[in-house]
This record gives structure tokens, C-alpha cells and sequence, in this order.
């Protein structure tokens, strides 16, 4: 007789937690989608503002995504790390040779070849050419590349939407700002250009610093937490499909991530790998997965702490203890600080988007941190 083997039935946890989401996992921002189209529609740059793993990058793939399906010439251009001129030309050029097809690759390969500058799509680009020739000329190569979406909507009447994500991190590149906008200001007709960035007082110098040649060229979008309702109609509806019941965790699991998308999708992917099939989760469940979030993250929280200065550390512990108001005597004594030391350490946190001020005072931005420090204890 000839024994079968049983297959084990395998689950896919349905709460992702890294990398960009799929547009049918987004919660809650298709009214700020649509506001970006709505803005790129009618020749206005956007402005997008919001902490790391907030969902920037996932939001700007899906108002990409629709664009390209309406017959734009789309390109989403990574700035992370960049430190000269040359890597702003590669960016932009491997995200050109990510996103296009068809017709629209086929025209940007013969305007490439036609211009003779070093740009390919594929086979090394740019890169192989500052290799060969390190003495190029990599501004006017910039500048040509720019100008990219004007010569192809003269040879398609293709528009283009360009999105550059982590924009600050341009401000390392002395004179990219300059640059760009002495290009992008005479495209209104052909093109939209959305600005993306995680360091809220790295983009106010870029575009609302007067000196700065950005200033003002680009319409503010908020990009706030999900919004409670749409988060648990989402949670639940997961649960339910790979039949569990959230239960008695779902109030506390919102409670405690305050609508940060990343922190809320990690809680729930642990809590779901903690309640079997046919079962319910209850608040010792939550409890459980929200500390296998946090050994998670542990490593990276503490690397982020230790990044701060001092007095930014200092205040980061009092806003996760609560104890008392962050300017109540008893505070800044053990702080050992001043009211003006914890404004600025305070302006500090909020600038690198690790705080945020709301109308019932400050408070740290990431729950999970708030969490390890609270734990850790101010004294």
C-alpha cells in the first residue's frame, strides 16, 4: 500500500512590513492621492513631508502607477545618500530605465543616443560612462537629462510626473537646487514634479528658506497617521480573510500606534502570527506581539537613539515617561536643563521628524520608541 504524504496547508501572513506596499494594501490615503493627480494634473509641484516609514515611497508609486496608466511618462527617483552631482545623474537615469516602456523607452533610447552625452537605459548608463571618462562634463549632462520630459513630450505629447523621493538629502550636493529649478520652472506645460522628504527642517530650508532657489515652487500635501476607522476596517477585514477574529486586541493595537502606518502594520503581523486559525485575539495577545515588535526594532531604535544629541535624548526620555509636562520644574531639574535647552533639543526632534507637536503638547512620532524608552525609565 502507498502512503501519501500530507502537505502542510501554508498561510501568508497578510501584514507586510517592509518594502513598498501594494496598492491594494494602502489604507487610508487615497484621498491624498488623488490630491497629488489633481495638483500634477494641473502643472503644480507637490510637496510631500512625513517621518521614515510613514508610506511616502508606497504612496507615490500608486499616483505613479495612475499616471502611467493614463499614458504619462512616470519616473520615481530615489535622492537617499546622494553626494554629488553625478549621482543625482545616475538616480534619475536608472529611474528612468526602472519605469519606462514601450513607445516611451523606445524614444528616450534614441534621444540618448542621439545626444551622445554618456545616458543609456541599461547596459551600464551612466555609470560606465564617468568610468571610461571621469573628466565629463556631468553638469550639462544634468541639465540635458532634465530637460528629458520637454523633448519627449515634443516627440510623443506624452506628459511627464517625475517624483524625487528623500528630496533633502539634495541639499548635500552643493548648487543641485539651482539646477534643477533653472529647468523645472519652464516646464509647466509638459510636465509635474512631486518632492518627497523625511526631514521636515531639511525641506523648510529648501523650499521655504528665501535664499534657497526652490523657494516656494512646490504646493504642501500633509501626509498625516491613518485615520482610525479605515485602519480597523482594514485590520479586521485581514483577519477575517485568513479566517481569525482580532477581537479584544484590535482597541489597544490602535491605541498604541496612534495611526503610524509602519508601527501599525509590524503590531499587527506579530499579532496575527499569535492567533490561530478559527481563533480570537484578546489583549494578552496584543500585549505579546506588540513586545515581538519591539525586539523587532530594537536595534534600530537604539541606533536612531544614539544618533541624537544629548539634550534631544534628554527630551525624547521625558515625552515617553509623561510624568509630568516636559516644562514642569520638577522635569527640567532632572533633565538638568533650561526652558530655552529643551526648545531647541525639542525644535531638533521635531525637525528630524522624531517628534511632532499635536494640540495636546508634543509627542514622539515612532509609539515604538516611545515604548523602549518609557521601559528604559527617565532616572
Amino acid at each position: 500500500m502507498v502512503q501519501t504524504r500530507t502537505v502542510p496547508r501554508i498561510e501568508a501572513n497578510p501584514f507586510r512590513i517592509a518594502g513598498e506596499l501594494l496598492a491594494e494594501e494602502m489604507v487610508d490615503r487615497e484621498e491624498t492621492a488623488v490630491r497629488l493627480l489633481a495638483l500634477a494634473a494641473g502643472g503644480h509641484s507637490s510637496r510631500l513631508v512625513a517621518p521614515r516609514r510613514y508610506g511616502k515611497t508606497s504612496l507615490l508609486r500608486r499616483v505613479l502607477s495612475h499616471a502611467s496608466a493614463d499614458g504619462w511618462a512616470t519616473a520615481l527617483v530615489d535622492l537617499e545618500g546622494v553626494l554629488s552631482l553625478s549621482s543625482v545623474v545616475v538616480r534619475i537615469e536608472r529611474a528612468y530605465d526602472r519605469e519606462l516602456k514601450g513607445t516611451l523607452r523606445r524614444t528616450v533610447d534614441s534621444l540618448f543616443r542621439a545626444w551622445q552625452v554618456g545616458l543609456s537605459l541599461g547596459a551600464g548608463g551612466f555609470t560606465a560612462t564617468l568610468q571610461s571618462n571621469p573628466r565629463v562634463d556631468v553638469e550639462s549632462v544634468l541639465l540635458r537629462l532634465l530637460d528629458l520630459p520637454a523633448k519627449l513630450h515634443d516627440r510623443t505629447g506624452a506628459r511627464s510626473l517625475v517624483a524625487f523621493d528623500e528630496f533633502q538629502d539634495l541639499l548635500r550636493v552643493d548648487g543641485a537646487d539651482g539646477i534643477l529649478r533653472s529647468v523645472l520652472q519652464h516646464q509647466t506645460s509638459v510636465a509635474s514634479y512631486a518632492f518627497s522628504g523625511s526631514a521636515p527642517t531639511l525641506m523648510e530650508r529648501l523650499f521655504q528658506d528665501p535664499s534657497r532657489p526652490l523657494l516656494e515652487h512646490a504646493v504642501s500635501v500633509e501626509l498625516g497617521p491613518l485615520r482610525m476607522e479605515p485602519t480597523a476596517m482594514y485590520l479586521e477585514e485581514r483577519f477575517r480573510r485568513t479566517e481569525r477574529d482580532i477581537g479584544n486586541a484590535l482597541d489597544p493595537l490602535l491605541a498604541f500606534t496612534r495611526g503610524h502606518p509602519q508601527r501599525t502594520m509590524l503590531v499587527a503581523h506579530h499579532l496575527w502570527e499569535l492567533v490561530p486559525r478559527r481563533s480570537t485575539a484578546d489583549e494578552s495577545a496584543f500585549v505579546d506581539a506588540r513586545e515581538r515588535a519591539l525586539a523587532h526594532a530594537e536595534t534600530a531604535l537604539r541606533a536612531r537613539w544614539e544618533s541624537l544629541a544629548v539634550n534631544e535624548q534628554r527630551v525624547s526620555l521625558a515625552l515617553a515617561t509623561r510624568s509630568q509636562t516636559l516644562y514642569a520644574e520638577d522635569t527640567l531639574r532632572v533633565l538638568g536643563l533650561k526652558k530655552g535647552s529643551v526648545d531647541r533639543a525639542l525644535a531638533g526632534l521635531v525637525g528630524k521628524a522624531e517628534a511632532h507637536r499635536t494640540p495636546h503638547g508634543p509627542e514622539l512620532t515612532d509609539p515604538l520608541l516611545e515604548h523602549w524608552l518609557a521601559e528604559r525609565g527617565l532616572y
